[in-house]
């Protein structure tokens, strides 16, 4: 039957092996009139209603959802490109047409960004379009319709438009999907750097706060909390300083949790990136404390020895300990000196010198502490100094070991411990 069809078609000059997406389900024939039902699925009119009003079925011929609603949306756009596409084939007996691609990737789109317009069917496009992206993710050539930066600000508007507490409310049953979908997507995207900055910068930052709100209160959905910070990553590298200043208390102690739980390197680099890139401003540093950031990350340093890592969390703590409530943590944690003293020589020319510059912040603070300096002594800090200052790092660091040195020299001196190289 199939074959006589197609000899048909070609004595009538005209080849109808359409894109998929052309092709009525029902029917298996090219949609004259597309329509659109309740659950995203679309036919060809007289197919659908002849199944729906005529054999009296309640149920989606494809997903078999029951239905709840009958109405038919035109899917105008699809008729645009299937006219469009009929036009382009048309010819005479005589003449063979170019036939087009099976997955014409670029009507798709088209037609996805147009269904995604309407919220019945916004899940499912957004879903498609992420499908489609990831299937050619290699070979940018094959999607041209759309750019990355349209495509980011468009799924970027479902993340703010999401019911969550202190941002503009939308309704329906699929508000949290939606979410999921939007984030998702927009982790795939790659728009560019004044794109990114535009769209998280847009009503004063209401995407950054929305990605943060995500974070803070999915505690049960880690993956899309991961995914927001991936984006949150991003966003903190291109935007202005003043979006990054009054983050909430809630959104850096999730943060920490994510820190804390260790779930995977790559979710503990993100979130260390965060916190590299915000500290700096405004109370970010008090309220990162007051979440319990600091005993978190000596204890996370103790255990862990992978270089980039260990880089990271010495920036973070350097910059945490410039707050005297910071220093006061660092040094209240029993492991703290111990802990960072351990890291010279162990991870990195890059490690030596965080480690040096941290643990001179603290030192410089607790000049008068004769406990801080014992503990130092003990657990072979002072030790480490010293090697630093015979060593072949930069200047730099070596001049930070000696200012740490002439602290307590002469007390330390003093002690059996002491190099004896050093020793006047």
């Amino acid at each position: 039957m199939q074959r006589e069809q197609q000899e048909t078609q070609r004595m009538d000059g005209f080849d109808h092996r359409a894109p998929s997406y052309f092709i009525c389900p029902i029917s298996l024939q090219v949609m004259k009139d597309p329509v659109t039902i309740y659950t995203g699925m679309t036919f060809d009119r007289e197919s659908i209603q002849k199944w729906l009003f005529s054999y009296k079925k309640i149920t989606c011929p494809i997903t078999k959802q029951p239905l709840s609603d009958f109405r038919l949306t035109p899917n105008s756009n699809l008729l645009r490109l299937i006219q469009s596409w009929s036009l382009q084939n048309a010819s005479s007996s005589t003449t063979k047409f170019v036939e087009p691609e099976p997955n014409d990737h670029d009507a798709l789109m088209k037609v996805l960004l147009e269904e995604i317009k309407q919220p019945h069917l916004q899940v499912k496009s957004l879903r498609k379009i992420k499908s489609l992206i990831q299937e050619n993710r290699g070979d940018s050539s094959r999607i041209t319709c759309i750019s990355d930066d349209g495509l980011f600000s468009l799924v970027a508007s479902f993340v703010v438009k999401t019911e969550l507490p202190g941002i503009p409310q939308i309704t329906g049953n699929d508000t949290p999907v939606i979410m999921n979908e939007a984030v998702s997507l927009l982790c795939l995207l790659r728009p560019s750097d004044e794109k990114l900055k535009m769209a998280a910068q847009n009503e004063n930052g209401l995407l950054i706060d929305s990605l943060c709100l995500i974070i803070a209160q999915y505690l049960s959905n880690l993956q899309i909390r991961i995914q927001a910070a991936l984006l949150l990553k991003s966003i903190f590298k291109v935007v202005d300083g003043i979006y990054k200043d009054g983050l909430r208390v809630e959104f850096l102690e999730s943060i920490t949790e994510i820190l804390k739980d260790q779930i995977s390197k790559h979710g503990s680099l993100t979130v260390l990136a965060i916190l590299m890139e915000v500290m700096s401003y405004g109370k970010n540093k008090e309220k990162a404390i007051k979440g319990g950031l600091i005993p978190v990350l000596i204890e996370l340093l103790a255990e862990d020895n992978e270089k980039h890592l260990c880089e990271m969390m010495l920036v973070v703590l350097e910059k945490l300990c410039q707050k005297a409530e910071g220093r006061a943590a660092f040094v209240a944690h029993p492991a703290g000196i111990a802990v960072v003293s351990s890291k010279i020589f162990k991870v990195s020319h890059v490690g030596d010198d965080k480690s040096i510059s941290l643990l001179l912040c603290v030192l410089r603070f607790c000049i008068s502490s004769g406990e801080v300096a014992r503990e130092f002594m003990e657990v072979g800090g002072v030790t480490k100094i010293c090697l630093v200052i015979q060593s072949g790092c930069n200047s730099r660091t070596k001049e930070k070991a000696r200012e740490i040195l002439g602290f307590h020299l002469k007390t330390w001196s003093k002690t059996p411990c002491f190099p004896s190289f050093f020793k006047a």
